[in-house]
């Protein structure tokens, strides 16, 4: 193994980039927010959940990443909790951000089949009616792109787990944590965009909950 597979700013730039386009779409959304409590529909309900549909990808990912850096950073952890390791690198954190993404397809039918009926009414074909459309198309359309890159960076994560622990197997448990804190300087920028994005979605998400009038 080498040095290929270290966390760099390639993933980092995209899934960044991708946790940012989110918290536009969400700006968006927010925006009329006013407007649909004023005309609430059981639609709500619905909304919240294609919100919740965006949030499982961001906090799958975010969580892998906390998890590995909480090896170097834990004392004793790579000893302790190699068991995680082994499990990151074996493709279990692959398994469940492919189980927690958006399944975007869910959110595009939430949209056309419950949502734009009531937006189409609440917004009388307005600039924000065009503006919440446009999110929403792309939203349902968004795992080949979007989504996709924070995926990424979660196989990127898998890819140096292998690494670190070879190191571990090794006994070269200094070097496995340095190489481990390596990653925190570039991970921790688009953790914060994560973290800032999931905040303002499960915000919003209670906010529809409570216009639907339901638990």
């Amino acid at each position: 193994m080498g040095n290929e597979a270290k966390v760099t700013g390639l993933e980092l730039l995209a899934a960044a980039k991708a946790a940012d386009e989110l918290d536009k779409f969400l700006g968006v959304i927010a925006k009329v927010v006013g407007k649909l409590k004023a005309q609430p529909d059981v639609a709500a309900q619905k909304l919240a959940q294609a919100l919740g549909e965006v949030a499982k990808t961001l906090q799958v990912v975010e969580n892998s990443a906390s998890e590995y850096l909480s090896l170097g950073i834990d004392k004793g952890a790579l000893a302790t909790k190699s068991k995680l390791l082994l499990e990151i690198s074996s493709g279990s954190l692959a398994t469940e951000v492919k189980r927690g993404r958006g399944h975007c397809h869910v959110i595009g039918n939430i949209y056309w089949t419950y949502l734009d009926k009531w937006f189409a009414r609440v917004l009388k074909k307005t600039n924000d009616y065009d503006a919440i459309r446009t999110v929403f198309q792309r939203l349902g359309n968004a795992d080949d792109d979007l989504f996709n890159d924070l995926e990424q960076l979660a196989a990127k994560l898998e890819q140096e787990a292998g690494e670190v622990l070879d190191l571990v197997v090794k006994r070269q448990e200094k070097k496995a944590q340095a190489r481990v804190l390596s990653a925190l300087p570039t991970l921790q920028p688009v953790r914060k965009t994560m973290s800032k994005t999931m905040q303002t979605l499960y915000g919003m998400k209670t906010e529809f909950i409570d216009i639907s009038g339901t638990a």
